[in-house]
């Protein structure tokens, strides 16, 4: 007892004579990363929250607090935030770098004529949009004496519109052929573009029997917490206001305005009501219905399918295939327009709403001051270097990736995020093939599918390849000092390079799609089995270059596994390891599979943000995916502290790592919102809001419980926790 009294003393001496500053730097982490990333987290919590009580307000509310909401926005997150910053050095490179080869070049002079158009009179973008109206065939708001629409043509003029990168009534896309993903593109008829969400007004979508055109539809009610009678009657409200003072512009008196854009929504509110609900695209298999392009025309005579298409720029015959995603609609909407043009007073009212669906697409690319109406979704693009940067970046996706992997150093982050991508790999398969409810055949082709999963990270080689960009925007034309016609050249570019796919084989290996580099966000395509981290998200609160791990693995961790999740979504796993629409599950596990995802539909369907409950049917597969992500990272994080010991502390916090890793995780879902915005949200989006994709995950991990140590009374330890993944 004597000598371990003497070894105690001595060991306490010892530490006593240490200097303070020594026993904090084996504590904790000084570097400038971490200093960094602590400040980040507690700059964005409210500690006076209990975690255990709302994680979400104790993790974000601090962000929430400083955070306004900006003006002309409904809904703002920190996705938006980082995109807006991304934008700020987008901006700033294209105005004081020198611009490396042709297609930097254009993407220059495309963002000057967008910058020079603030001084564009509203005379002179009037003057514009009515010669482009009149060369699609005109409409009765600038040609009243054309009652007779004598010289107008349905077909001809929606091909012009859709030539011009407006979808009213239905839309064609170009894509892979899930059958073929090796081996071809194909066409597909897609629902077209409304202003009104089709879960605004949900009606049965059975029978084929048009809308009357000269009533108003009447909703069928929902559940109070669902939807609110006054919040259906505000969109709708709100597109009226918006329709009019479009029509005011072009010279109609607010009386006439009012009259016919309350006409337009008679015929806006029939086209959602047919349109299928959000929440009924979870199967693909139900999307894929092969067509013959000439027995189109008897199964939807609205159109010459056949003429229609080669319009397009499409090379087919009657021979060719098409694939119709949504049948029923497209059988309702050729009534709904054959009714239409059945006399002369409708079909006037259609032809306005196709010029009105083309004058809409245009609207944001200009000030908003020029239509003399204060609509808040097009003003959060008010600033204008901060609409043009954004604009520039999307057209010309690749030059501005250039430009700013040219302009940043960026660059050095693709090694360590394919570390942190093969830990979460790795952990993800671990416990998918653990899972006592799939058989072992479904188990190897789950293990080669995630084998095959194909990484693209930060920016694809060949935007550094001047030759190659040249060649891609060679028929991009850009004109100085006019941005309307830099506009349309680029609907036009973008039409032709849809078209070019037709002919061309998918390159799984090397083909981003359209996405630009300098974008935040991570997609995953069941159709390539590729998952794309474009560089854009490397910043907080998603990542931080030589950061602390737990950070790391919590945020862009999470995001990793939230991809790669969903290949085995409702959606996702439908599909192959190379892409292939295939019945790959044994019957068994699939019906195992439905039973667990149940309890994810069941649970989100209750959570409650503010007057609404979310759709638990609308967003399964991505709260799958939430609740997948972060499981995945948090094993990740696990095996990676096995193989290389403890982290240090990030200084400020008094958070252990694992704590780190869940406040990081909640951090990138910070949101706020008004009503409008939650209500479209609630709607139309298949993500969770921010507080029920933070809590909704939490309660179900046993590991955030353990680590914050809530008891199972609190409301972030669920005793029932859903697990698909």
């Amino acid at each position: 007892m004597v000598p371990y009294r003497i070894y105690l003393l001595l060991l306490i001496s010892i530490i006593n004579c240490l200097p303070h500053s020594a026993i904090l730097e084996k504590k904790y982490c000084k570097t400038p990363e971490c200093i960094q990333a602590a400040s980040s987290i507690l700059n964005n919590m409210d500690t006076t929250v209990r975690p255990c009580s709302n994680f979400y307000k104790y993790a974000c509310g601090g962000w929430e607090m400083k955070t306004p909401l900006p003006s002309g926005h409904h809904l703002w997150d920190r996705f938006q935030q980082l995109s807006e910053e991304n934008l700020y050095v987008l901006k700033n490179l294209i105005e004081n770098r020198p611009m490396k080869g042709k297609a930097e070049e254009k993407a220059k002079v495309f963002y000057d004529s967008c910058m020079k158009s603030h001084s564009d009179s509203r005379d002179l973008i009037r003057e514009q949009l009515n010669t482009l109206i009149q060369n699609i065939g005109g409409w009765s708001i600038t040609d009243p004496e054309d009652t007779t629409n004598a010289t107008w043509v349905f077909t001809v003029a929606l091909e012009k519109i859709h030539k011009l990168g407006a979808w009213p009534l239905f839309q064609v896309k170009i894509q892979i052929d899930e059958t073929h993903p090796t081996q071809k593109h194909i066409a597909k008829i897609d629902v077209g573009e409304n202003k009104l969400p089709s879960d605004l007004f949900p009606t049965p979508r059975t029978g084929t029997t048009p809308l009357p055109t000269n009533t108003t539809v009447k909703p069928t009610s929902i559940p109070v917490e669902t939807i609110i009678e006054k919040d259906r009657n505000e969109i709708k409200q709100g597109v009226i206001e918006e329709t009019k003072h479009l029509l005011m512009f072009f010279g109609l008196a607010e009386r006439e305005a009012r009259q016919k854009a309350e006409e337009l929504l008679v015929l806006e509110q029939s086209l959602a009501t047919i349109s299928p609900m959000n929440e009924h695209s979870h199967d693909p298999s139900a999307l894929y219905n092969d067509k013959i392009l000439e027995k189109m025309e008897s199964e939807y005579p609205m159109v010459d399918w056949i003429q229609y298409m080669n319009s397009l720029g499409l090379t087919v015959t009657g021979d060719s295939h098409v694939v119709v995603l949504h049948p029923l609609y497209l059988t309702q909407l050729s009534h709904l327009v054959e009714d239409y043009l059945s006399n002369t007073t409708t079909t006037q009212t259609l032809r306005d709403y196709m010029v009105l669906s083309l004058i809409r697409s245009l609207k944001p690319y200009f000030d908003p001051q020029i239509f003399d109406f204060e609509d808040k979704e097009e003003e959060s693009l008010v600033i204008q270097w901060e609409r043009c940067a954004f604009y520039t970046n999307k057209a010309l996706g690749f030059a501005t990736g250039a430009i700013y992997v040219h302009g940043t150093t960026q660059t050095d982050n693709i090694h360590e995020m394919e570390k942190l991508i093969s830990y979460v790999k790795d952990s993800f398969k671990d416990y998918l093939l653990r899972k006592f409810w799939m058989d072992e055949v479904t188990k190897d082709k789950a293990s080669k599918k995630i084998d095959d999963i194909i990484e693209k990270i930060s920016y694809p080689s060949f935007i550094l390849n001047s030759t190659f960009l040249e060649s891609y925007y060679r028929k991009f034309i850009t004109v100085s000092d006019d941005w309307f016609k830099n506009v349309v050249h680029w609907r036009e570019f973008e039409l032709g390079k849809m078209n070019d796919l037709l002919k061309q084989k998918p390159d799984r290996e090397n083909s981003w799609g359209i996405r630009p580099p300098v974008t935040v966000n991570a997609f995953y395509s069941p159709i390539k089995n590729d998952v794309i981290f474009p560089m854009a998200m490397f910043h907080l609160p998603f990542y931080i270059a030589g950061g602390p791990l737990a950070m790391n693995f919590g945020a862009m961790g999470s995001v990793v596994g939230h991809e790669i999740a969903h290949a085995f979504d409702v959606q996702g796993r439908k599909h192959d390891s190379e892409g292939r629409l295939s019945d790959w599950w044994e019957p068994q596990t699939a019906q195992k599979f439905h039973v667990t995802t149940q309890c994810m539909r069941d649970q989100y369907s209750k959570i409650q943000v503010g007057e609404y409950k979310v759709n638990g049917n609308l967003t399964l597969d991505e709260n799958i995916a939430d609740n997948a992500g972060l499981r995945a990272a948090n094993f990740a994080y696990q095996n990676w502290q096995e193989e290389n010991g403890e982290e240090l502390l990030l200084p400020g916090l008094n958070l252990t790592n694992y704590q780190v890793f869940f406040v990081s995780y909640a951090q990138m879902y910070c949101a706020k919102w008004d009503q409008l915005g939650l209500l479209n949200h609630i709607l139309t989006e298949k993500h969770s809001p921010g507080i029920a994709r933070v809590n909704g995950a939490l309660t179900n991990s046993r590991s955030f419980a353990w680590a914050f140590d809530c008891p199972y009374s609190s409301n972030m330890n669920s005793r029932v926790k859903c697990e698909v993944w």
